[in-house]
């Protein structure tokens, strides 16, 4: 398989790779907010900042989260044209050299191929 039908199945699985720490990185960032919200004994207008960056952060979060599914999207479009072309170049393939065969079969039977 050429560099160009394998190029979308790497960007593919490093785009899942990058999803994955991203996912565990969300997690770990919502349950960290979590625990300093259930820690923090100062005044309701410490916590309400401590929320408004938790939030900002979240939502970064989410924002990344939702362009690399935008980009596995792509990615596995592109994986499965390749394929398809992949596919239909073999069938081409194995149709010109059945093709081929049987016209050298003909050529010999008429005599206009070496080897008569």
């Amino acid at each position: 398989m050429s560099s160009v039908h394998l190029e979308p199945y790497f960007r593919y699985k490093d785009l899942s790779t990058q999803n994955n720490v991203l996912h565990q990185h969300l997690e770990s960032v919502s349950m960290q907010a979590a625990r300093i919200r259930q820690a923090a004994g100062s005044t309701s207008e410490a916590q309400a900042t401590g929320d408004e960056n938790s939030d900002v952060k979240l939502a970064e979060l989410q924002s990344v989260v939702s362009w690399l599914r935008r980009e596995k999207g792509i990615v596995d479009l592109q994986l499965q044209l390749a394929s398809d072309e992949n596919a239909r170049l073999k069938r081409q393939i194995e149709y010109l050299t059945k093709s081929l065969q049987e016209t050298q079969a003909t050529l010999f039977e008429v005599g206009f191929l070496p080897g008569c």
